[in-house]
């Protein structure tokens, strides 16, 4: 009898370690073998305090996979609308981003709209002179660093020529 109902408690809880995973989450799967596994093993050593080392360990199955299962359960909900409301505020940003794109725009061709030819010709012509003259810059810069690397080789030129001179003279 004793031998009876421990197989079937221990197939009781292997089989809801088994159907747990039909339409659970992982967390929750993972829970309930977890808590089988820790309720047999914490129930056998009840059990054996008490003489039914076997019934203990299948009954703390049961319970430690039904408690597993409903912690993993409960993570598992957790994480599901965790997900749902990060994937909801990525949608809410995105119509965000589009909305003031499409504002950006409206104002761009309303301002296009509102300007005469003379005035975008003249901001090309401010344009172009703007890069003139940083161009002019660039060419007067290049120039004077070229001047300046010109001294300082001729100026090691020199003091090599002058060294020479003075070891020829014996100095």
């Amino acid at each position: 009898m004793k031998t009876k109902l421990i197989s079937l408690l221990i197939i009781g809880s292997i089989t809801l370690v088994s159907f747990s995973g039909c339409e659970s989450g992982p967390q929750a799967q993972d829970g309930a073998t977890w808590g089988a596994a820790t309720g047999a093993v914490i129930g056998a050593i009840v059990g054996h305090q008490s003489g039914e080392r076997g019934a203990g360990a299948a009954v703390g199955a049961v319970a430690g996979a039904m408690i597993g299962h409903a912690i993993g359960d409960e993570k598992d909900r957790q994480y599901a609308e965790r997900q749902y409301y990060e994937t909801e505020l990525e949608i809410a940003q995105a119509k965000q981003a589009k909305a003031e794109a499409d504002v950006r725009r409206q104002r761009m061709i309303n301002t296009g709209n509102q300007t005469e030819s003379s005035e975008v010709l003249a901001a090309k012509q401010r344009a172009e002179a703007a890069e003139a003259e940083l161009a002019r810059l660039r060419k007067e810069q290049e120039e004077a660093l070229a001047k300046a690397k010109a001294i300082e080789s001729y100026e090691q030129r020199r003091l090599a020529a002058e060294q020479e001179i003075n070891e020829i003279r014996g100095n």
